[in-house]
Parts: structure tokens; sequence; C-alpha cells
């Protein structure tokens, strides 16, 4: 005779299943009084266990006195919660919303110009490069013109020198000082040796 495997392994299967779902059950209980111990610390945090108990006990007096007015002001509150709550999500949502909108706009509107800044930077700043070496072209141009003027056209010696009137401290007389012209060929010279360093 053969012996049907499966049935002489259901009443072991049946008991483990067993205990698995007391443990799920138990670890689920143990999770539930973790997390109301963790909600009962918070609220002790933000309120003191004193002062609850002093506006349960409060509550408590006032609806044994007042049933009625209890009664209405408790059925107020928890009618009114759900459209009250459901308005404040409302707002908060669309404050969240609004100022990502806000966000989103400034940034097209950020890379709209930037798609009109980048190349407008890029012409004027080859413009500038142009006009920089137009610059440079026509001084160098003037300054060999000017080496090929004859001398009887050239500033000189006296011309070089300019002629400042100033108060010598001596009664009324004056004095003349030289002072000699900005040489723009040593200054580019001497501009020209420090890139070189």
């Amino acid at each position: 005779m053969a012996v049907d495997k499966d049935n002489t392994d259901k009443p072991a299967n049946a008991k483990a299943n067993a205990n698995a779902n007391a443990s799920m059950t138990a670890r689920a209980k143990a999770r539930g009084h973790s997390l109301l111990a963790y909600s009962q610390r918070q609220a002790d945090r933000i309120v003191s266990p004193t002062t609850r108990r002093k506006a349960v006990d409060a509550v408590t007096d006032f609806a044994a006195r007042r049933p009625l007015l209890s009664l209405f002001i408790a059925a107020q509150i928890l009618l009114s919660l759900l459209p009250v709550a459901l308005f404040t999500t409302f707002v908060v949502f669309i404050v969240v919303f609004s100022v990502l909108s806000l966000i989103a706009f400034v940034l097209f509107w950020t890379g709209v110009a930037l798609l009109v800044l980048v190349p407008t930077l890029f012409f004027t700043g080859s413009i500038a490069i142009l006009v920089w070496l137009w610059s440079i072209g026509a001084y160098l141009i003037f300054r060999a013109l000017y080496g090929r003027l004859p001398a009887s056209l050239r500033r000189g010696s006296d011309a070089d020198k300019h002629v400042i009137f100033r108060q010598d401290g001596k009664g009324n007389g004056y004095r003349y000082d030289h002072k000699p012209a900005f040489d723009l060929d040593k200054a580019i010279d001497a501009e020209a040796a420090e890139v070189r360093e």
C-alpha cells in the first residue's frame, strides 16, 4: 500500500502555520505597542501629562455639568473637522504648488533669457576683440607711418617737453618745469617683456 505523502504532512504544516501566524501577530502587537509608546513620548514632549490630565478632567467636568451643550460642541467639532482639514490641505497644496510654479516660471524665463544673452555676449565679445585688434593695428600703422616722416615734420626735442607753470613760492615769480611726453612705444615694449617673463 502506498501512503499519501501529502496527507501525513498536513498536521505538521498546520502547526507550523499556526506558529508563524502567532509570531506575526506578536510582532504586530509589539510594533503597535512601540508606536503607541513613541506617540505618547512625543505627546509628552508637546504637552506635559499633568496639563493633559487637567484638560481631560476639565472637559469631563464640563460634559457632566452641561451635557446638551457639550454634545452640541462635540458634534460641531466632529462634523466640521473633515471640511476644515480638507480646506487646510487644499491651502497647503495650493501654496506648495504656487511656490513650485513660481520656481518653474522663473527658471523657464531665466533659461529663455540665457538663450538670448549667450549669443549676444558672443557677438559683443567678438566685436570687442575686433575693436581691440583694430586699435592695435591702427597704432602699429600710425607708428610705422610716423617713423617714415621726414625729421622736419616730426616733433623735435623741444616738442617733447611740456611747459607747466606753477608758483615757486618766492614772491610772484614763476618757473618752468619740463615734463617729458609719455612714450607709448616704451610702455608697450615693457608690457611685452613682462608677458614674456
